[in-house]
């Protein structure tokens, strides 16, 4: 009899590395596992399998929607809250494993507290503080309303710190399993997000000389920098272009990166490419770049270095173990990069050095290196009779 496995995540979508991360397990555990998902939303299989290039079907799992009484809760507040789309999914999943009992417990977003032991998946861990820059809204800012918000969500998933960390942790990289030793004073598994499609293995002499930026369009992820710096590295006298690659979640500031590229015909903007398209002009360019300050991990730029493209990222997060940990690929501001851009132009040897460097971690990030780790790590815990404690 196969193992009965319940996977917890909120919103299975067709965008975002966590849920990129939850289609993965999905499929990887579908096969040789009876598999549940508990979530607060029906799962768009066709459009999940058209963004992360997964083959789900109705059939492959079972969709438990958790009911009114919890889905209400998130009427009580004026905006979207994902820390209490997590917290209801996380009370949903008790509910469900009181009544089901099922062999293993998996979180997918982030910490859950299950009452008993599971398996959680860590992108950033919701008990750290201070939260990022890039969470924060003006109503943050109202005393009191951050705390009262986090306790209230706490409260209804009857969580407590010590049940968040009884789980088997894995994270995403080793940034966030740094952050999840300062929380929780564990010791995670890093088992890096998978990132899907055939990458085309284009010649370099066929490549353009130009930069490639890709993810969201919002100010969070700094791509008027990124322009900035292709600017300064032309007018030391290199002919680079930059292609922006991305969906658009902030209209004002696409409208200002239109403005800019208006100016500036070697800046080009590609907004809602399909998958297929995206990887081709990927493996159309050369060189990649990344400027977002501590990036959790970074499907896009792990999609840029599968691609095949030199990367340069800021020096921080995990992007940095993208390009593994290299200081001439890591970059604390604008001057600083271009000196590193430049001299990779310049020095044909140490270009050719990178390109080989990039050859032999474009599999690091592969869909199959995400599903034998995570098989193997469902299976050793589905036999393990302590593992349940």
């Amino acid at each position: 009899m196969r193992k009965r496995v319940l996977i917890s995540h909120p919103r299975v979508r067709p965008v975002g590395g966590g849920n990129a991360v939850a289609a993965w397990v999905l499929q990887t555990l579908r096969s040789d596992f009876e598999v549940t998902l508990a979530t607060i939303e029906p799962v768009d299989h066709r459009a999940v399998n058209r963004s992360f290039g997964t083959s789900l079907s109705q059939g492959d799992f079972e969709v438990r929607i958790a009911p009114e009484r919890h889905l209400r809760r998130m009427r009580w507040i004026p905006t979207s809250g994902a820390l209490l789309e997590l917290c209801l999914t996380m009370r949903w999943a008790q509910e469900l494993d009181e009544s089901e009992d099922y062999d293993v417990l998996f979180s997918t977003s982030n910490e859950m507290d299950f009452h008993r032991r599971g398996i959680q998946y860590v992108h950033y861990p919701w008990l750290f503080m201070p939260r990022p820059d890039s969470e924060m809204r003006w109503y943050h800012q109202l005393p009191g309303m951050l705390f009262s918000y986090r306790a209230f969500c706490n409260a209804y998933a009857r969580a407590t710190k010590e049940g968040l960390k009884r789980n088997l942790t894995i994270a995403n990289s080793q940034f966030v399993a740094d952050r999840l030793r300062k929380t929780y004073g564990n010791d995670p598994v890093v088992v890096y997000p998978p990132i899907p499609g055939t990458f085309a293995d284009m010649p370099w002499e066929q490549r353009q000389p130009a930069m490639a930026a890709v993810g969201r369009v919002a100010p969070i992820k700094r791509w008027d920098m990124a322009m900035e710096i292709v600017e300064s590295v032309r007018r030391r006298g290199h002919d680079l272009a930059l292609t922006l690659i991305g969906h658009v979640d902030d209209a004002a500031y696409a409208a200002r990166l239109q403005e800019l590229a208006a100016s500036r015909p070697w800046f080009r903007l590609l907004f809602d490419l399909d998958r297929t398209t995206l990887l081709a002009e990927l493996a159309a360019h050369r060189y990649g770049i990344h400027a977002m300050q501590d990036e959790h991990f970074g499907i896009a730029p792990a999609e840029l270095q599968r691609a095949g493209c030199i990367l340069f990222v800021h020096n921080s997060g995990g992007p940095v173990e993208i390009v593994g940990k290299d200081p001439r690929l890591a970059f604390d501001g604008v001057a600083d990069a271009v000196e590193k851009i430049v001299r990779v132009l310049e020095d044909q040897a140490l270009e050719r050095e990178l390109r080989s460097q990039v050859a032999e971690r474009r599999n690091v990030f592969s869909t199959d290196r995400f599903c034998e780790s995570v098989h193997e790590i469902v299976t050793r815990f589905a036999q393990d009779p302590a593992a349940r404690a």
